[in-house]
């Protein structure tokens, strides 16, 4: 039986104090190393066949011109064959748009991943039920943490358990920006829960700060917390950043932490596209 684990990176979320020029997923946490690379990195590392990243039309493009296409899959370039260019294994990565209609959960983290979920989960299903993702690997751009501690256990992560990051006694339980997978049927569980509340908003009292509402209710400890009973296997790591404003990110940066963070190399990761049907590269 086929598994898909679809990895799913929010980048849709309540601007934070940053101010740059730029989205606040492209903060560095090294030299040529951006934060939105280091999440995308953590989802190769946890074994993901395909990354969705949820951004705003503004904020798609800068982004995919720093990623493109796919990212390289790490492991497939440690194997040693007579042709090494044949083992590689590319992982795409898939741009969601933040949905308009839902203009008002725009700042709720715990909603642009289940958009993002959902989006993921009816465009593969729709190409052919063999694709649909058996299970979610959510990554944060602003949990910072080294991604390839991940990798001996890719094979645990890939099974339909419930797998959490955890440091100390932090995780998306406590509403941290630590990764965690979920399934489908949780999927589906964490949708009903905000169908529930946008039905009683509908017909009930209206609300001054919409935004505000979601962004306080529905944090990851409230939805995801509440659907997933028990972790089956975690990772415990070393530290953790959560860079979710400039005095945290300048703790980052001040840490011996921060060494731990770097570029994976221009093999793994730099912008590159996949070859259009009936077209041939030049």
């Amino acid at each position: 039986m086929s598994f898909h684990l679809a990895g799913i990176v929010p980048v849709t979320t309540k601007p934070m104090d940053f101010c740059m020029d730029w989205h606040d997923c492209l903060m560095p946490l090294a030299p040529n190393f951006y934060a939105i690379e280091r999440a995308v990195l953590e989802c190769a590392y946890a074994g993901c066949e395909t990354i969705w990243i949820i951004a705003s039309d503004d904020t798609t493009p800068l982004v995919r011109h720093r990623l493109g296409d796919y990212i390289q899959d790490p492991i497939s370039l440690g194997r040693k064959g007579r042709f090494p260019s044949l083992e590689r294994r590319p992982i795409p990565i898939f741009y969601v748009p933040a949905d308009k209609r839902h203009d008002n959960k725009s700042d709720c983290v715990s909603w642009t991943i289940l958009h993002g979920a959902k989006t993921a989960y009816d465009v593969s299903a729709n190409l052919s039920k063999w694709f649909a993702p058996s299970r979610f690997y959510v990554s944060f751009s602003h949990g910072i943490y080294q991604p390839q501690l991940l990798r001996p256990l890719r094979k645990e992560i890939s099974k339909d358990i419930n797998f959490a990051v955890k440091f100390l006694d932090r995780s998306y339980i406590n509403d941290d920006m630590l990764g965690f997978t979920f399934n489908v049927a949780q999927l589906k569980e964490s949708l009903e829960i905000f169908r529930e509340t946008d039905s009683s908003l509908l017909w009930g009292e209206k609300l001054e700060n919409e935004k505000e509402y979601y962004e306080n209710n529905f944090s990851l400890d409230k939805v995801f917390g509440h659907v997933i009973i028990g972790i089956d296997k975690e990772l415990e790591v070393p530290w953790f950043h959560q860079i979710d404003g400039w005095d945290s990110y300048c703790d980052f940066l001040s840490s011996e932490d921060r060494k731990g963070m770097k570029h994976p190399g221009p093999l793994i990761m730099s912008y590159r596209e996949f070859n259009p049907v009936g077209e041939d590269n030049e």
